[in-house]
């Protein structure tokens, strides 16, 4: 298995509690961008593999023209061999959807649209840095909808400061109702070096609320049919973001643009998060082969932010080691406090273990 990361570092507005490689920049240097970017695929030497999913990410891939989507999607398609099925993604923010934009995604044989709307109350927009309104957001959803996209992801946020419980529910409310095929919920990290980070420095995020807020999102979504299958992603039947589900289960991924980071053969390498520097010859910044128990760790704690949790048998077979005798007295310890649950096949997080899961996860690395 393979899937292939594409990095748009390109916004209208930095969000307040962004920390992703993304800025604004006037045309002529997203067009330099975007040609450094084909010559970057076209040049892979993993050429002529095949690909089972693409993701287009950002940033805001939807703020740049719809023909550069074209243009990377042509050399994707010149340099690998995509898959009949394959899930092609692309992230999109209301402000900047278009009927014509979305007609060339189609052109383009994207057939998943991710959108991040994060909240339905404008006071809430503004209070995170968002620039489209919840109407915008509604309208950009129909307007999706509306172009024959039948894959449809939309991101929700909470835990974020003044937000309450009745504003949350009704965030959730308004999502159901639009019936789109798959919801993210997120809980706010405020990261250093972002404007909400000066601002809200001495925010002491509510626990007790967060985890209120987490089960409201479980309960609803479940009783609306979205199966959670992963700790913040809800999809309905047969939608779930096989791209992300690579990512949880260390798939080979490969990432273009700049700060685009790869995973190839426990090799993981990254480009440059420099946009002069990206515009060179010389883009890989860090490479690193991972060591067997830096695999094992992640294999563990991405694993159990899955609902289905963490396989004994492909545990020995990637391993060739039993899971208990690599972590002695861990699984019982955490079974006995009702955090992990386990049957003869697998072991999975409890509704529990999830609120507590940084601590579990630490547990499991090397």
């Amino acid at each position: 298995m393979l899937e292939i990361y594409i990095h748009i570092p390109f916004c209208r507005a930095k969000c307040g509690y962004c920390d992703f490689n993304s800025a604004y920049r006037e045309e002529g240097d997203v067009r330099r961008y975007v040609n450094r970017l084909v010559r970057e695929i076209r040049k892979t030497k993993y050429k002529g593999q095949k690909a089972d999913t693409v993701f287009i990410g950002g940033g805001t891939p939807s703020f740049i023209k719809g023909e550069y989507i074209e243009e990377i999607m042509s050399a994707l398609s010149e340099s690998f061999i995509l898959a009949n099925d394959c899930e092609i993604s692309i992230e999109t923010n209301p402000d900047s959807v278009s009927p014509e934009k979305l007609k060339a995604y189609k052109r383009a044989g994207i057939n998943r649209v991710s959108m991040g709307v994060q909240a339905f109350q404008n006071k809430n927009l503004k209070l995170l840095g968002r620039i489209h309104t919840a109407e915008r957001a509604e309208e950009a959803f129909h307007i999706i909808r509306e172009a024959g996209f039948d894959n449809i992801n939309l991101d929700l946020m909470f835990s974020y400061p003044t937000q309450t419980l009745e504003d949350w529910e009704k965030t959730l409310a308004k999502a159901i109702s639009l019936a789109p095929e798959h919801i993210s919920a997120y809980s706010l990290i405020i990261e250093e070096n972002t404007p909400f980070y000066k601002k809200y420095k001495n925010y002491q995020t509510n626990e007790d609320l967060d985890r209120i807020m987490y089960r409201k999102a479980n309960e609803m979504l479940e009783a609306a049919g979205y199966h959670k299958y992963e700790i913040s992603n809800f999809a309905k039947a047969g939608k779930r973001c096989r791209h992300n589900v690579g990512y949880w289960k260390r798939y080979n991924y490969l990432g273009f643009g700049l700060s685009a980071h790869s995973l190839y053969d426990n090799v993981r390498f990254a480009n440059t998060d420099d946009f002069q520097e990206y515009m060179g010859e010389n883009i890989i910044s860090y490479e690193e082969k991972l060591r067997v128990k830096d695999i094992i760790g992640e294999f563990m704690f991405l694993g159990l932010r899955m609902t289905e949790g963490v396989s004994f048998d492909e545990f020995r077979i990637a391993f060739n080691s039993d899971i208990y005798e690599v972590f002695p007295g861990v699984i019982e310890k955490y079974s006995d406090l009702g955090l992990i649950e386990r049957d003869e096949k697998r072991l999975w997080l409890t509704e529990k273990g999830i609120d507590v899961s940084n601590t579990i996860f630490s547990d499991f690395l090397l």
